[in-house]
């Protein structure tokens, strides 16, 4: 069997979950039994020409999508990325890296090109924390940076004492089973202060920001 046929199965495996089909659907669709198909999808058996047509018919792919051979390097940049602490509660797993990137490498190279913006942002900030501070805080290089920021005021006994205080009014007022919702914070400037929250997306190239115009009472 070659590597080739090895690689195919868990590829249509991969697909087939995306849809949200069953196997024992697609089996039954395919004209084969599921236990066949289990042994194709953990690559234990070959798979034939007419059978794979087939196969990518029913999951709409191509067949380019099946017999690509995937990219090492991209694998490991995306573990690389996802072994920070930020995603250790998802606890992705190797072979769930592997079907991404065999499955959907254009959102692999996306996911690699946010991990560098991320990164670039959090040393950016972490460096102008410590022109502030004047401490060294290159050991919490891969902290996340609101992390960062909290820690910094709470060690500084925080200068925002009186923001806190409202801050923390506001909650009690919007709060639903102790959390914060974006549509009952909206809701709440527009009801006390007449100020109405607009989404916009921002422009190529630029950064996001919040602006608030003063004038026109409202916050972009």
């Amino acid at each position: 069997m070659s590597q080739l046929d090895l690689k195919i199965g868990p590829k249509i495996k991969a697909f087939r979950r995306q849809l949200g089909l069953q196997a024992n659907k697609l089996a039954e669709e395919l004209e084969i039994s599921p236990s066949y198909l289990n042994l194709i999808e953990g690559g234990k058996r070959k798979i034939d020409g007419d059978l794979l047509l087939k196969v990518c018919e029913k999951l709409n792919i191509q067949l380019s999508d099946l017999t690509t051979k995937s990219d090492i390097n991209l694998e490991n940049t995306i573990s690389e990325i996802l072994d920070d602490k930020l995603f250790e509660d998802l606890d992705i797993l190797g072979p769930e890296v592997k079907d991404l990137v065999g499955t959907n490498p254009k959102i692999g190279r996306a996911l690699v090109r946010l991990g560098d913006i991320l990164k670039k942002k959090d040393h950016e900030l972490i460096n102008k924390i410590e022109k502030l501070s004047g401490k060294i805080v290159d050991n919490r290089k891969n902290s996340f940076p609101g992390e960062v920021i909290s820690d910094f005021l709470q060690e500084n006994k925080n200068y925002f004492s009186k923001l806190e205080e409202f801050a923390n009014k506001v909650f009690e007022k919007i709060q639903v089973n102790n959390r914060t919702r974006y549509i009952a914070l909206c809701e709440y400037l527009k009801k006390e202060y007449s100020i109405t929250v607009k989404d916009i997306i921002p422009e190529d190239g630029k950064p996001f920001s919040k602006i608030f115009n003063k004038k026109k009472k409202n916050f972009y």
